[in-house]
């Protein structure tokens, strides 16, 4: 069969791969404007750096890639200098001359990375963190600032800054593969030459994509400028649409402030690529009907949400089936205005962005192509009209996964390239493309009559708005907005501007996004103060007095300097019964809770097999308990567990087969003390429960385990929990009484 044969019948897809670069405005409003947080540099030194390295490698692999205007600005910034970041400085500074605060914000701050992929392979950085301390929120810092050598800090402060380093970096620049070699005892001349080589990377970022751009291997879309959630920019009550039950802070409409948003979006982009965008990609696909007519009548083309977002949109208005309408692209319109709506595949999302980084590289690559042929396949047969082409959409944050990723995620990379880079899989052609080149040569679907509003976050804004403390910051949103609607038009015009300026910031959606208890960063006393700074600055600009409220820090843990963790440790022995029965509670009281769906951090898994993990034990068993998640909840086999158990140099792994009822556990440890036997036991019934004794799995009495919970499919890991690191559980002596094992 010729090659023009086989494309005539073969199955086709187009991915559109689409990576988001964004960051929220970290300079300061109340000082020089310098960056209070490190993030736009180090994200620079890594995931915006080496994507586009990777795609220049691979020129056959075409992708769309956002970077937010605010983010754009701050790293032009940098690049040109006119704004500074305190933790380069504090990283500069010469040892000798750090002051006792500036140690104890070293400390505090020089190990905000991921432990388990990028500390605890270098053992100078590992020795410093267990020297430091684990947990920040236990610590004297203002002691343990005293116990720490120059030569000690001088090494944190390479360290630190050396882990941030990416795949490019690491692959082409002597410098940093020396300083990895060299471990420790660094000069503050190799600590110099290090940031130097950082601040060159900062200023290629910008013109690297704008050179992909130009040779039509990348399109660059655009974000809102300060990336705001427009839809509760436009009308706060939008959220009841999803969830009617909201609690909402009251009513909020600056439409006025989301074509802003807009207008501004397009001149940055002009400015810094050379050409006006024709993609937007909302702030977390967040998307309403208004939005959509609003990014129309703005001059996009088209955006970006979920599948959800579609599945609710087509059922709500009875337009077509839901087996494969994410694979379609769909329009909205008004009047003469019209947008293509291209919606993500939430699950291959995720895997990339939570799953895939835990895997052999090359087989997490097979597994995704495999996924793609499948996924094409089934919308070939929902079709039933013959061979035709759909589009499968990849949509993920770029700097959030790689750094979970061994070797910032250029392994993974590679191996996908390759893949994509074959003729023909299984029947399947695949090609990648961008939105803009899938538009000119096709058509969307149909016309969405009413387009449902939601985000990729669970296709809702529970995430800005609905919590006490999320609804307090929209009402100080709003209230600063009414002031500046009412004095603006006798403010001197520069004065008006800047203050305005500081109320499309503060309508950022990253300032929400980290009230409430839902989400954990190092960080929150800072994003909770720029917040309030860019709040406080209008008052001052307009002369009136600042609301109380404003001067007060809105979460609690940003009063305290505290992240909220999602986790409770165990602080009981328990012996429940393994039945498979939710009730009664009592059996589990006293275990550890660990809750992949809170606290997550600056990425949302929006799919989840699991709500929730109780660990725990008695004098003889450990007990692990596992609560489906409402999709997951009735099913008949719910895949591959691997329970793996780290205790000193020995590792198990334990393998369970989850299907309804009763059964065993199959063991194999690093030893083979225990491989291949049968033990321990589990139910599924309602929820999942398991024992597993101590003695024949060679645990000894007294010591410390580590503990990760896996979800496989055709040995690929899908779900971790916990998601990065592992839970710990001491295992008590035999004679010990319950308040000795608790202290």
């Amino acid at each position: 069969m010729s090659a023009a044969e086989r494309d005539s019948t073969n199955t086709r897809v187009s991915l559109a791969l689409i990576w988001h670069m964004h960051q929220p405005d970290y300079r300061d409003p109340t000082g020089v404007g310098d960056m209070v947080l490190p993030w736009v540099r180090l994200h620079c030194c890594r995931a915006y750096s080496d994507v586009a390295w990777l795609l220049e490698r691979h020129p056959h692999i075409r992708a769309t890639v956002s970077i937010s205007p605010v983010l754009a600005d701050q790293i032009d910034d940098l690049a040109h200098l006119r704004c500074g970041d305190r933790y380069l400085d504090l990283s500069r500074r010469p040892a000798e001359d750090l002051s006792h605060l500036d140690k104890m914000e070293i400390l505090a701050g020089f190990f905000m990375t991921d432990w388990e992929r990028n500390v605890r392979p270098l053992p100078r950085y590992w020795s410093l963190l267990h020297k430091r301390g684990r947990n920040l929120k236990s610590l004297d810092l203002d002691r343990v600032a005293k116990t720490f050598t120059e030569s000690e800090l001088c090494d944190l402060q390479v360290l630190f800054n050396l882990v941030w380093m990416g795949s490019m970096a690491r692959a082409t620049h002597p410098l940093v593969q020396n300083l990895l070699r060299k471990g420790r005892g660094f000069t503050e001349i190799e600590k110099v030459l290090l940031l130097d080589l950082q601040e060159h990377l900062v200023c290629q970022v910008l013109p690297r994509w704008r050179a992909l751009a130009t040779r039509g291997q990348v399109e660059l879309c655009t974000s809102p400028y300060f990336q705001p959630i427009l839809p509760l920019l436009i009308d706060t009550d939008s959220a009841r649409e999803a969830d009617p039950e909201a609690r909402l802070p009251p009513r909020c409409r600056r439409s006025q402030d989301a074509v802003l948003q807009l207008e501004r979006a397009i001149e940055s982009h002009e400015r810094h690529f050379g050409v006006s965008p024709a993609g937007l990609l909302p702030s977390e696909g967040s998307v309403s009907h208004q939005s959509a007519i609003l990014a129309a009548q703005a001059g996009f083309s088209w955006m970006v949400s979920d599948e959800v977002v579609l599945r609710h949109s087509i059922i709500a208005n009875k337009q077509a089936q839901e087996t494969g309408a994410h694979l379609d692209v769909w329009e909205v319109s008004a009047d003469s205005a019209k947008v293509a709506l291209f919606f993500r595949d939430k699950a291959l999302s995720d895997l990339v962005g939570f799953s895939y980084s835990r895997n052999p590289p090359a087989k997490a690559a097979k597994d995704m192509i495999k996924r793609l042929a499948t996924a094409a396949d089934r919308h070939q047969r929902s079709r039933d009209n013959g061979p035709s082409e759909s589009i499968v959409t990849l949509a993920l944050n770029s700097e959030g996964p790689w750094e979970h990723y061994p070797d910032s995620g250029r392994p993974f990379l590679e191996a996908l390239f390759r893949e994509l880079a074959s003729a023909d899989h299984h029947g399947v052609t695949i090609r990648t493309t961008t939105p803009s080149k899938w538009l000119a040569d096709h058509t969307p679907r149909a016309c969405i009559r009413r387009l449902h509003a939601g985000s990729w976050v669970n296709a809702s804004f529970k995430a800005w708005i609905g919590c006490p403390e999320r609804n307090k910051a929209w009402k100080l949103i709003d209230q600063a907005g009414r002031l500046l609607d009412a004095r603006g038009a006798s403010m001197a015009p520069e004065n008006r501007e800047e203050a305005l300026n500081h109320l499309l910031a503060a309508e950022g959606s990253d300032w929400t996004w980290w009230y409430g208890d839902d989400f954990v960063t190092e960080t929150p006393e800072a994003f909770d103060a720029l917040f309030r700074a860019r709040l406080l600055k209008i008052y001052e600009l307009t002369g009136e007095a600042t609301p109380q409220p404003l001067r007060r820090a809105i979460s609690p843990a940003a009063a305290k300097g505290q992240a909220l963790v999602p986790l409770q440790e165990p602080w009981s022995l328990i012996t429940p019964l393994i039945d498979g029965e939710a009730a009664p509670y009592v059996d589990w009281q006293g275990a550890g809770v660990y809750r992949p769906g809170r606290n997550l951090g600056k990425m949302y898994r929006s799919s989840s097999m699991f709500t929730a993990l109780y660990y725990g034990c008695d004098q003889t068993e450990m007990y692990l308990r596992l609560d489906p998640s409402p999709e997951a909840r009735g099913k008949h086999y719910l895949g591959e567990l691997s329970v793996q158990l780290v205790c000193g140099d020995r590792e198990l792994d334990i393998l369970v087969s989850l299907r309804r009822g009763t059964g065993h556990a199959s063991a194999s440890s690093s030893e083979s003390s225990a491989g291949g036997i049968d033990i321990g036991r589990y139910c599924y019934g309602d929820i999942v429960e398991m024992a597993l004794p101590f003695e024949p799995l060679g645990l000894p009495p007294g010591e410390v385990v580590l503990i990760t919970v896996r979800n496989m499919s055709e040995h690929v890991e899908i779900e971790r929990l916990p998601r990065y690191g592992h839970l710990t559980l001491r295992i008590p002596e035999r004679s010990q009484r319950l308040g000795m094992w608790k202290a």
